[in-house]
């Protein structure tokens, strides 16, 4: 699975974090919390429609880690499933 080699990757010694993002109300709950790094309760993102997506940016900033105080990661990379 692509998104257990990318969970296990470091980027300059820094473990990588994946967030799933799901759009729309069939979502699979069960498959993003596969998909994202653990706590899933974290990393697991969901909209209810495209419009909907500027509600959760605040989740997905905390998600990232912008501004947190512990060491964080240096290096954003998205990608669309």
């Amino acid at each position: 699975m692509e998104a257990e080699k990318l969970k296990s990757m470091t980027v300059g010694g820094i473990q990588t974090k994946v967030i799933a993002i799901g759009i729309g109300r069939e979502v699979l709950l069960a498959e993003l919390h596969d998909i994202a790094s653990t706590p899933a309760h974290r990393n697991v993102i969901v909209a209810h429609n495209f419009s909907q997506l500027s509600d959760v940016q605040q989740q997905l900033v905390d998600a990232i880690g912008i501004g947190c105080s512990g060491q964080c990661s240096p290096v954003i990379d998205i990608g669309l499933l």
